[in-house]
C-alpha cells in the first residue's frame, strides 16, 4: 500500500508539473538592427571607446523599470538579447555613424593612431520609470587629439509615445543619440 500511495504521489506531481505554464521570455535588443549602413558615408573622424561603465543594475538581463523615488522593479519576463554595455556601444557607434560621421573604434586599434581622441563614458541610470519618462543621466570626457580631459555632464529625458518595455527601449535608442549628438559636439 505504501508503493503505490508514493506512486500516486509522485505522478501527480509529475502530471503538475507538465499542466503549468512556462513564462515565456521578451527579449530587446538597445542597437536597432534594422537600421541601414550608408556605404557611401565614410567616417570623417575616429574616436576610441576606451571605457564604458554602467551601474550594476544594468550588468544583469532583466530590463527595470524606477517605479518610485527609491524603488526599482527588475522584470523576470523581459529581458535584454545580450549584454546591455556591448548592445549600447553598438547603438552609440550607430548613432555616432549615421548621423554625424564619427566611428568608434576598439582602443587596440587607437594604438596606431596617435591622432585619435579617446572617450570615456559614465553611465549613472538609464531607465524607465513607471510615469512615462525614460533618462540616461551620466558623464564622458574626451582625451587626446587636443582635447583636455574636462567631463561633460548629460542629463537627456524624453517622454515614452506608449505603454511597456518595448516602447521604453525605443526611447532608450532616441537617448542614446541625444548622447551621441553631445560627443559629436566635442569631438
Amino acid at each position: 500500500m505504501k508503493i503505490s500511495h508514493l506512486c500516486f504521489v509522485f505522478f501527480s506531481l509529475v502530471l503538475a508539473g507538465c499542466s503549468s505554464s512556462s513564462t515565456s521570455l521578451t527579449y530587446y535588443v538597445l542597437h536597432s538592427p534594422n537600421a541601414k549602413v550608408s556605404k557611401h558615408n565614410q567616417p570623417t573622424q575616429k574616436v576610441a571607446l576606451q571605457q564604458l561603465v554602467l551601474p550594476d543594475y544594468l550588468q544583469q538581463r532583466s530590463l527595470t523599470m524606477l517605479t518610485g523615488p527609491a524603488t526599482v522593479y527588475v522584470s523576470n519576463q523581459h529581458v535584454w538579447a545580450e549584454p546591455l554595455d556591448k548592445s549600447f556601444v553598438q547603438a552609440l557607434n550607430g548613432a555616432l555613424l549615421s548621423d554625424k560621421n564619427i566611428e568608434i573604434i576598439p582602443p587596440h586599434r587607437h594604438a596606431k593612431q596617435s591622432s585619435v581622441a579617446k572617450l570615456y563614458v559614465k553611465i549613472d541610470d538609464f531607465i524607465a520609470s513607471s510615469d512615462g519618462i525614460v533618462l540616461l543621466k551620466g558623464q564622458f570626457w574626451l582625451d587626446g587629439k587636443g582635447k583636455s580631459e574636462k567631463i561633460q555632464y548629460f542629463d537627456f529625458r524624453r517622454p515614452m509615445q506608449g505603454d511597456g518595455f518595448e516602447q521604453a527601449v525605443v526611447t532608450m535608442r532616441q537617448l542614446v543619440s541625444d548622447l551621441a549628438t553631445a560627443i559629436s559636439d566635442e569631438v
